[in-house]
């Protein structure tokens, strides 16, 4: 998507201050970079108490609408929440659209859902974000109205709206439920094949669906844009030492997600709570990429999977010069790899650090079956092992070295001991 609006980002910042707002200026501007419009002008704010009327103080307020003036720029964007009223009066000093930065994260989920339960999911995270904010909307909202289907004239439009909202979110509820029942069926697939689960998690614009492409050699879409996918998408990738597992991709992170939209894909991401083990894409050419590990961790902890083995892929090592030295949390919580998933570095180590962490769910069995066995046994293996080795022997019998989940053992034995 080409950028083709321009604005003035006010970049506010709240106590404790800091000196380093850099990485979340950058953050800001790509968000707005990504739902299509381009930063021009940044202005710099630091606001101890808000100010009923508009958030800002007033010479603030005076000192943008000279800017505005100056640039004519399309919108102002503001990187924090203000009341609908105050957007209002912004919007009237300024003469020109005001929008905060949880209004363009919602716009950018609304450009990038693709598949039916994943657009309705951000229809419901925006008619939410707007019903927290109908009241204060302005005298637009609030004269009355009448006709067919409201309580008669004095109905204010407000409450007209407010209802035609709910009635789209109970419609698009129900809808959800439906397109849900299908996606409860995938899992009950991956776990009717007793699939050990491998699934990726990251900062938005990690490189996850990059990586993802990397090791399965998929075609997931992967855009340098934040949020460039948002639906999961599983695919089949082969772990020497291991077999087969379902490599799982899901929506990104980001410091201050919306509610409405955590709230939206909660479901999606607590299919992270069923893997075997987590691969966290660290992008380390980010030099804010630190926070993003913790914002990630944070999130993790919200969704309950904080405890699960966990792998620290530090992803874009072609970028830069030399290796970062990681910070103590990051070098002893977890077992790490350098990778470049775009240029395929590093990416045998992964797997074995994958099969490493894996290692405790598998085991090495010895079989002989005989010849027309053969067949069944790698049918059954399919997603719980795979047969590393096999010869011939004297007696006309095969022999077989497999690596086979511990869960799935018992019945192995019991499928060739019965045959």
């Amino acid at each position: 998507m080409k950028d083709n609006r321009s604005g003035i980002l006010v970049f506010v910042e709240r106590p404790p201050f800091s000196e380093s707002s850099e990485s979340l200026v950058e953050e800001t501007i790509e968000i707005a970079r990504s739902a299509g419009r381009s930063i021009a002008l940044v202005v710099p704010c630091r606001v101890r108490t808000p100010f009923p009327r508009y958030y800002l103080s007033k010479g603030k307020v005076e000192e943008i609408r000279e800017l505005v003036a100056a640039h004519a720029p399309d919108f102002v964007l503001i990187n924090v929440e203000i009341t609908p009223s105050q957007q209002r009066n912004l919007e009237e000093v300024w003469g020109i659209p005001v929008c905060t930065k949880q209004a363009v994260i919602h716009e950018i989920f609304a450009q990038r859902a693709r598949t039916a339960q994943g657009k309705i999911k951000v229809e419901l995270a925006r008619l939410r974000y707007e019903l927290s904010r109908l009241t204060g909307k302005g005298t637009e909202l609030s004269r009355t109205g009448g006709g067919i289907g409201t309580r008669g004239p004095g109905e204010q439009k407000i409450e007209v709206e407010r209802r035609k909202i709910k009635d789209r979110i109970a419609f698009l509820t129900r809808e959800l439920r439906r397109t849900e029942q299908q996606t409860f069926t995938q899992k009950s697939l991956r776990r009717k094949l007793g699939a050990l689960q491998v699934a990726i998690v990251g900062y938005t614009n990690a490189g996850k669906s990059t990586l993802m492409n990397a090791l399965t050699g998929s075609r997931v879409y992967a855009e340098a844009r934040m949020f460039a996918t948002l639906d999961p998408t599983s695919r089949r990738l082969f772990v020497p030492g291991i077999g087969d597992v379902i490599l799982i991709d899901t929506v990104g992170f980001i410091r201050e997600m919306p509610e409405t939209l955590k709230d939206a894909f909660r479901s999606t991401l607590e299919e992270v709570k069923e893997a075997d083990v987590i691969l966290e894409v660290i992008d380390v050419a980010d030099p804010d990429y630190v926070n993003h590990f913790r914002v990630v961790s944070e999130t993790l902890r919200e969704i309950g999977a904080e405890n699960l083995p966990k792998i620290l892929v530090l992803n874009k090592v072609d970028l830069l010069e030399e290796l970062p030295l990681l910070e103590y949390d990051m070098r002893t919580a977890h077992p790490y790899v350098f990778v470049s998933a775009k240029k395929k570095i590093g990416l045998d180590r992964l797997l074995e650090a994958i099969a490493q962490a894996l290692q405790p769910k598998v085991a090495e069995v010895h079989l002989e079956v005989a010849p027309e066995q053969l067949p069944l046994v790698r049918q059954r293996l399919s997603f719980r092992g795979y047969i590393r080795h096999f010869e011939p022997l004297e007696n006309g019998g095969i022999a077989l070295d497999c690596v086979v989940q511990r869960e799935f053992l018992a019945r192995l034995h019991t499928l060739v001991v019965s045959r």
